[in-house]
């Protein structure tokens, strides 16, 4: 926990001056420790990466996301910032250039384009348990849920070969043991070079297609621009969805008071999906830059401060979420900001929705006595809350079956 935050106070009461949060990406339980925080001094400014400021209410936390003019997301939403050479479009762009990047695609993350994709997507996530299902045993995270189910979702939208699937769990594998891995970024942009080169030759009604007919100020979409901004499609739903499979399936493995009320009535699996998504939050954080001194709560944040934003501290907050750490599937109104909130709220929030409910309904039904085995969960410090192995196991089935 000290790892994580140093609560004590020193000189001038720099409370939370060490306060990292990818260490508190890959705690079990950081819940206790962020209460404190936001008890104590729900403003924090930490020494940690360079510097930066930390906000832990629900209120600060979504005004400052609504408030793209005062907080940009066009220098930079990740602490530490990435290494490519360009703004990462559309989640490092501000309006109005941000709806040039996002409006036009925002019909083909809508639930109806995205339920088209159910078929397909269950389809392959029975075939992936049945390959472990008459062992016994397997692993949820590596078998399943990272990043294989995430791959399948996104060749399915991008209309992108199906034996291509290999590459993509290869980069993302690779990405999560070495975030700094410049050859398995370079492999990514090698093959999305050739994706824009063959919908260039042949366009076709499918998304790659449609980036090129992007106008983005008053010009065409470059390469580079392309380039980068499918690359954000890709990568933003493969490890967050990933993890947050894997987080879900981690606990309700162990906890079968609720595994059970959902094997008892499957139907309110998209519901609890909400609540599991409030709890877990498995992108914990991104930052905005201020573009002018702002004063949040006693503290004045001058102009071109790097601001925390600290969904998963939102997700908790108990101002908004009566007793925030019971997990209960009938929680109503579903306010969390586990998809972030405002303009950049994520875009394929439905798709990852999809997946997830596909995901819980084929483990319950395939495994519902799965439990959590030695040598146990390997969670990794990470921009998400990493799980890199879920060994279980299980009554062992013949075949899949229904």
């Amino acid at each position: 926990m000290v790892e994580a935050f140093n609560a004590t106070t020193g000189a001038g009461g720099a409370l939370g001056s060490h306060f990292d949060h990818l260490k508190i990406a890959e705690m079990k339980d950081p819940f206790p420790l962020l209460a404190e925080v936001r008890r104590a001094c729900p403003v924090v400014h930490s020494e940690m990466h360079e510097g930066f400021w930390a906000l832990f209410t629900h209120g600060d936390i979504s005004a400052a996301a609504r408030d793209p003019q005062v907080f940009s997301s066009s220098h930079g939403v990740t602490i530490p910032h990435h290494s490519f050479p360009i703004s990462l479009p559309p989640i490092e762009t501000d309006p109005p250039q941000h709806m040039q990047f996002r409006g036009p695609l925002l019909e083909r993350f809508s639930p109806k384009a995205v339920a088209v994709f159910e078929p397909e997507l269950r389809a392959a996530v029975r075939q992936l348990i049945g390959a472990f299902l008459p062992a016994g045993r397997g692993d949820l995270a590596v078998d399943l849920a990272m990043p294989l189910l995430p791959a399948i979702a996104i060749t399915e939208l991008l209309n992108l070969p199906e034996e291509d699937r290999p590459k993509f769990r290869d980069w993302t594998v690779r990405l999560i043991k070495d975030p700094e891995d410049f050859d398995a970024v370079g492999d990514a942009m090698e093959y999305w070079g050739s994706v824009y080169d063959d919908r260039v030759a042949s366009p076709s009604d499918d998304i790659p297609s449609l980036l090129l007919t992007l106008t983005i100020d008053g010009e065409p979409i470059n390469e580079e621009q392309y380039l980068c901004l499918i690359n954000v499609l890709v990568s933003a739903g493969l490890d967050t969805t990933a993890n947050a499979g894997s987080n879900m399936l981690e606990l309700l493995g162990e906890r079968p008071e609720l595994r059970d009320q959902l094997i008892a009535d499957p139907t309110i699996i998209p519901q609890a999906i909400e609540e599991l998504l409030r709890y877990v939050t498995p992108l914990p954080s991104l930052c905005r830059v201020t573009t002018a001194e702002v004063k949040i709560g006693d503290h004045a944040i001058g102009a071109g401060e790097r601001v925390q934003l600290n969904w998963i501290a939102a997700n908790h907050d108990p101002e908004v979420f009566e007793d925030p750490e019971v997990i209960r599937f009938d929680r109503m109104p579903a306010r969390h900001v586990a998809f972030g909130s405002g303009p950049h709220r994520c875009m394929g929030a439905h798709l990852a929705r999809l997946e997830l409910k596909i995901l819980l309904e084929e483990v319950l039904a395939l495994l519902p006595d799965y439990r959590i085995v030695e040598p146990g969960v390997h969670r990794y410090s990470g921009i998400t809350r990493g799980i890199s192995t879920l060994p279980v196991e299980f009554t062992p089935h013949a075949e899949v079956g229904r």
